[in-house]
Protein backbone atom coordinates (compact mmCIF):
# COMPACT_ATOMS: atom_id res chain seq x y z
CA UNK A 1 0.00 0.00 0.00
CA UNK A 2 2.56 2.58 0.96
CA UNK A 3 4.49 1.89 -2.13
CA UNK A 4 1.66 2.39 -4.23
CA UNK A 5 1.14 5.78 -2.48
CA UNK A 6 4.86 6.69 -2.58
CA UNK A 7 4.49 5.49 -6.94
CA UNK A 8 1.53 7.35 -7.62
CA UNK A 9 2.77 10.26 -5.65
CA UNK A 10 6.22 10.24 -7.54
CA UNK A 11 4.37 10.06 -10.31
CA UNK A 12 2.77 12.99 -9.99
CA UNK A 13 5.27 14.86 -8.93
CA UNK A 14 8.37 13.89 -11.08
CA UNK A 15 11.69 12.16 -10.29
CA UNK A 16 12.70 15.27 -8.21
CA UNK A 17 8.89 15.02 -6.09
CA UNK A 18 10.07 11.11 -5.72
CA UNK A 19 13.43 11.59 -4.61
CA UNK A 20 12.31 14.44 -1.98
CA UNK A 21 9.58 11.72 -1.19
CA UNK A 22 12.53 8.72 -0.89
CA UNK A 23 14.93 11.15 1.14
CA UNK A 24 12.11 11.75 3.74
CA UNK A 25 11.55 8.21 3.90
CA UNK A 26 14.95 7.51 5.24
CA UNK A 27 15.12 10.55 7.21
CA UNK A 28 11.86 9.20 9.17
CA UNK A 29 13.42 5.83 9.43
CA UNK A 30 17.03 6.84 11.10
CA UNK A 31 14.78 9.18 13.74
CA UNK A 32 15.07 8.61 16.77
CA UNK A 33 11.39 8.28 17.38
CA UNK A 34 10.78 6.04 14.46
CA UNK A 35 13.73 3.86 16.03
CA UNK A 36 12.18 4.03 19.10
CA UNK A 37 8.78 2.82 17.90
CA UNK A 38 10.33 -0.32 16.01
CA UNK A 39 12.17 -1.40 19.39
CA UNK A 40 8.58 -0.72 21.43
CA UNK A 41 7.09 -3.14 18.55
CA UNK A 42 10.09 -5.51 18.66
CA UNK A 43 9.60 -5.96 22.50
CA UNK A 44 5.90 -6.46 22.64
CA UNK A 45 6.16 -8.97 19.55
CA UNK A 46 8.86 -10.73 21.73
CA UNK A 47 6.44 -10.94 24.42
CA UNK A 48 3.21 -11.84 22.84
CA UNK A 49 5.45 -14.76 21.39
CA UNK A 50 6.66 -15.74 24.80
CA UNK A 51 3.40 -15.41 26.17
CA UNK A 52 1.50 -17.49 22.92
CA UNK A 53 4.58 -20.08 23.86
CA UNK A 54 3.68 -20.53 27.39
CA UNK A 55 0.24 -20.84 26.26
CA UNK A 56 0.37 -23.72 24.06
CA UNK A 57 2.97 -25.63 26.11
CA UNK A 58 1.18 -25.51 29.40
CA UNK A 59 2.06 -28.14 32.18
CA UNK A 60 3.90 -30.19 29.34
CA UNK A 61 6.82 -31.22 31.11
CA UNK A 62 8.44 -32.57 26.95
CA UNK A 63 7.86 -30.74 23.87
CA UNK A 64 4.35 -30.73 21.96
CA UNK A 65 4.25 -32.15 18.38
CA UNK A 66 2.52 -29.83 15.76
CA UNK A 67 -0.52 -31.71 16.06
CA UNK A 68 -0.72 -30.64 19.63
CA UNK A 69 0.21 -27.37 18.89
CA UNK A 70 -2.56 -26.88 16.29
CA UNK A 71 -5.45 -28.81 18.53
CA UNK A 72 -4.28 -26.13 21.57
CA UNK A 73 -4.64 -22.92 18.74
CA UNK A 74 -8.51 -24.65 17.54
CA UNK A 75 -9.22 -24.94 20.84
CA UNK A 76 -7.91 -21.64 21.99
CA UNK A 77 -9.66 -19.96 18.75
CA UNK A 78 -12.99 -21.61 19.83
CA UNK A 79 -12.62 -20.15 23.20
CA UNK A 80 -12.98 -16.82 22.29
CA UNK A 81 -15.18 -16.63 18.91
CA UNK A 82 -16.54 -13.59 19.25
CA UNK A 83 -20.04 -14.94 17.84
CA UNK A 84 -20.21 -17.35 20.07
CA UNK A 85 -20.93 -20.28 17.76
CA UNK A 86 -18.71 -23.22 17.54
CA UNK A 87 -16.70 -24.00 14.84
CA UNK A 88 -13.09 -24.09 13.60
CA UNK A 89 -12.43 -20.14 13.50
CA UNK A 90 -11.71 -20.73 9.90
CA UNK A 91 -9.00 -23.18 10.51
CA UNK A 92 -8.44 -26.00 8.04
CA UNK A 93 -6.89 -29.30 8.72
CA UNK A 94 -3.66 -30.03 6.29
CA UNK A 95 -5.84 -32.70 4.77
CA UNK A 96 -8.73 -31.07 3.70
Amino acid sequence: MAFAVGYAVGAKAGSDGFDELVDSCKAVWRSEEFQGLLTALRSHAGHVLRDVGQRLQGDADRPISVEEVIARVRGAVRAVRPDGEQGDGGVTSPAS
